[in-house]
């Protein structure tokens, strides 16, 4: 993952998730698989014949992961130097019509703009690209 991606999973709303472990949360096992089309994104070649993959890896990308072609894990990645106000409604339009919520460092996000924006704010990726050599400077010390 780049410095300047905001990272997080899209997790299925249907689960228990109250009683799951973060690792147990993003999978879709067992789940009906969502509609798995971007029309937002370009899709592209994966580096892994097992991920579809939208968007090109160091930019704004969702990953969807499968096992034996059966849906694991959708990743979300974004890319916070070139994010637009539009392209994050966009992947939150598409989370909102899978039924689904956004797990950021083990918490669960509901999909609406204006909370991505508030976690997104606090992330490293958004410290990196607002001033990457102060955050450069944090790392040494």
């Amino acid at each position: 993952m780049a410095a300047w991606q905001f990272y997080c999973n899209i997790i299925s709303s249907a689960k228990y998730i109250d009683k799951m472990s973060c690792d147990e949360m993003i999978l879709w096992n067992d789940i009906p698989c969502p509609k798995c089309e971007i029309d937002f994104l370009e899709c592209k070649k994966s580096w892994a014949e097992n991920i579809v993959q939208y968007g090109n890896i160091d930019e704004t990308c969702i990953e969807f992961i499968y096992d034996e072609n059966t849906l694991t894990e959708i990743l979300c990645r974004l890319d916070l130097r070139t994010l637009t106000k539009r392209m994050l409604t966009q992947i939150v339009e598409y989370v909102q019509s899978i039924e689904s919520c956004f797990l950021v460092d083990g918490n669960i996000y509901p999909p609406k703009t204006e909370n991505m924006i508030s976690v997104m704010k606090q992330s490293k990726a958004y410290q990196y690209c607002k001033n990457p050599l102060e955050y450069i400077k944090t790392l040494k010390g």
